[in-house]
């Protein structure tokens, strides 16, 4: 197979750039022209051809069935091959999705910063002066100077390839693969109309509701003029923290406060807790008095401006044609995929949004097109698997291997009666509490968190505030969490709307659960312990294998996954006081063993997933993958025997993970909300 280095040099202005729009809208935008493009076949010297000539290369000369396309930042280039000339490759090598996995997502991993960083040279800046320019502008000295600058930066595209190739799994360049043809070979289609829609009725919805107030815009009183942008209503009472709180206050409600970053001084800083999942902010959302939960409502609605400018790139998006999907590989320090270019698609299913029901609009307008059906498959329960496999909590393993309901059987624990939430309506409640301290606890949440996260709507289960009834109910004894001075100054500073003795009840209920959650799921707390002897390993350099089956090992300042990357804690290093942290590219992160524990396990989540997914593509066409499941668009008439493949696929333990009990579950639908 044949390595091609590509880089296509294009027409960009103040008002046209990829800073200001999404890879797909500059693409696909009528002002696109290609200015000139760099190819290096092998390790052959570089080239550049002008438009005419590089399109009859592209089009004609390349077998792209035995090419394998090298470039930087593929999602763009991709594009530009599939959209403008009707080409795919064989394989997309990607150096910036490498880079991200290979020197750390937040290191800076622009082909500028990279070159500086791996000794390669520098990129230039020839691409500075020709802003603004199109073909014709140039004349002959320009093109070949710009040409010149070109093949520097496909020859430097080349030498991180072979730099970054030897370090990269085979599965782990095909997983890059599959996400960058979500993006440059898409299939969803999208209800333009229905976005469009969307849009209109939640401007106008903003609007009744600040009119509902009596917020009319003074400068024009309701008729529409510039400084309301024509709608006649005013947001800047409604927008401006001290406007609103003059306003709550003359409806005799007093906002709360949180803790802000620090002051200059290091001070603590304390500011508005006007947040939508604040505690205090939820107190409001809910009050007695309907003017002020309209005013908080009207808050939230001011403030959020998702549909109105994620629906509305959707809808310009589906006008264009259909829905490029871009994922961001190795977004984040686990591997975890990302979202990225201003659309997250990782966040608009229903599955995925549960504390942002309103986003559901999106993914109802993602269809399938004609004839096809959209075929979703999830990993159910996957990170609590992976933490009580790994941890040896065999009592929760063979839980899972039986197909037995958990969190009902925890919620049991915690209630010392039995529990089923599937079949008793009562209890609703107790079985959120089973799921949210199953899927939850497991990464070392202590009863404070715990306590915010209930009060807020923890893992998309609904606010649960504790009272004294539940504490009889539960036979909470708070006689030693109250007779705890440290704890009781903690919930006196705790931000929430609830008074003193209401946060103290609600705080020494979470505190008993949470001791519950740990006596149960010993081993698991065990290897929270475990785990800051993994720390002391990679700040001496030392070997160390753990994990079940002794999956994974340590060394000089990272840990060895069992998909053949290293997750890095550059720098990683304990002060006096025994903290550890690292570097991360920006800045130093704060880790502990149960932090560990949860970047171990969302890594192994991804290591699991990234495969299943790989079998997958190997039958069906994989539309967009988050951080837990695999979307595939398939003909109508193939969507049963493709989600039982799928739900197959994604119960199928790797090799290395013996013993782990994994769960396909699935859907069929004709949009992206039905198949969630």
């Amino acid at each position: 197979m044949d390595l091609i280095s590509l880089d296509m040099e294009t027409y960009y202005a103040q008002d046209y750039t990829l800073n200001s729009m999404t890879t797909e809208a500059y693409v696909r935008d009528p002002r696109f022209e290609e200015i000139l493009c760099s190819f290096k076949i092998n390790d052959t010297k570089a080239f550049w051809l002008l438009p005419e000539r590089a399109k009859l290369f592209i089009e004609n000369d390349i077998d792209w069935a035995d090419t394998a396309l090298v470039t930087h930042h593929a999602h763009f280039d991709g594009l530009i091959l599939s959209h403008h000339h009707g080409v795919k490759p064989a394989m997309h090598i990607d150096t910036l999705s490498m880079a991200r996995v290979l020197d750390g997502p937040k290191a800076g991993n622009s082909l500028h910063d990279l070159c500086i960083r791996h000794g390669i040279g520098t990129k230039g800046d020839y691409v500075t002066f020709a802003k603004g320019k199109h073909l014709s502008d140039f004349d002959a000295g320009e093109i070949r100077a710009y040409g010149d600058y070109g093949v520097n930066d496909v020859e430097k595209t080349y030498l991180l390839a072979q730099k970054f190739l030897d370090q990269m799994p085979l599965e782990e360049l095909m997983v890059i693969d599959q996400v960058i043809r979500c993006f440059t070979e898409p299939v969803f289609v999208a209800d333009e109309a229905k976005l469009r829609a969307a849009v209109v009725s939640e401007k106008q919805r903003k609007i009744d509701m600040l009119r509902h107030l009596g917020l009319i815009c003074p400068h024009c009183d309701g008729a529409g003029c510039k400084k309301c942008d024509g709608t006649g209503v005013d947001k800047k009472t409604i927008g401006s923290n001290e406007r609103l709180v003059e306003l709550f206050r003359a409806l005799g409600a007093e906002p709360g406060t949180k803790l802000g970053k620090p002051n200059p001084d290091g001070t603590p800083k304390r500011i508005w807790a006007f947040a939508k999942t604040d505690p205090a902010m939820q107190e409001l959302l809910e009050d007695e008095d309907e003017a002020v939960r309209l005013v908080a409502e009207a808050r939230i609605a001011v403030k959020s401006s998702i549909i109105e400018t994620r629906a509305e790139r959707f809808a310009d998006m589906a006008s264009r044609g259909s829905m490029p999907v871009y994922i961001s590989y190795g977004a984040a320090h686990t591997f975890r995929m990302g979202g990225g270019d201003k659309m997250n698609w990782l966040n608009i299913s229903s599955k995925h949004n549960e504390n942002r029901p309103e986003l559901s609009v999106i993914a109802a307008s993602i269809q399938a097109p004609p004839g096809y059906k959209i075929v979703s498959a999830d990993s159910g329960q996957g990170e609590a698997r992976i933490c009580a496999w790994v941890a040896g909590q065999h009592d929760l393993i063979e839980a899972f291997a039986q197909g037995r309901d958990v969190y009902s059987e925890h919620a049991s624990t915690i209630y010392g009666r039995p529990v089923d939430r599937k079949k008793v309506k009562a209890d609703f409640i107790p079985g959120q509490l089973g799921k949210v301290s199953i899927l939850g606890m497991g990464f070392g949440m202590g009863w404070y968190k715990a306590s915010m996260e209930l009060l807020k709507g923890m893992l998309g289960a609904p606010p649960i505030q504790f009272t004294t009834e539940d504490m009889q109910t539960l036979g909470v004894d708070p006689t030693k969490f109250l007779n705890n001075s440290k704890m009781v100054t903690r919930v006196s500073e705790m931000p929430s709307r609830l008074d003193f003795n209401a946060r103290l009840i609600h705080c020494a209920v979470t505190h008993a659960l949470v001791n519950r959650y740990r006596t149960k799921m010993d081993r698991i707390v065990a290897y929270w312990e475990l785990m800051d002897r993994v720390i002391d390993a990679m700040i001496a350099g030392r070997e160390m294998v753990f994990g079940a089956h002794g999956i994974m090992r340590t060394a000089k300042d990272k840990i060895w996954m069992p998909n053949g990357l290293a997750m890095r804690y550059d720098g990683i290093e304990r002060d006096g006081a025994g903290q550890a942290s690292y570097w991360n590219g920006r800045e130093r992160v704060k880790v502990h063993g149960s932090k560990i524990v949860e970047n171990t396990v969302q890594s192994l989540h991804y290591c699991i997933v990234s495969r299943q997914l790989l079998d997958i593509s190997k039958l069906l066409r994989v539309a967009l993958t988050t951080y837990d499941d695999v979307v595939c668009v398939v003909p109508e008439d193939a969507a049963e025997d493709a989600l039982a493949f799928m739900n197959q696929a994604l119960s199928t333990t790797p090799d290395w993970a013996t013993g782990l009990p994994l769960i396909g579950e699935g859907k069929i639908g004709v949009t992206l909300k039905g198949a969630s």
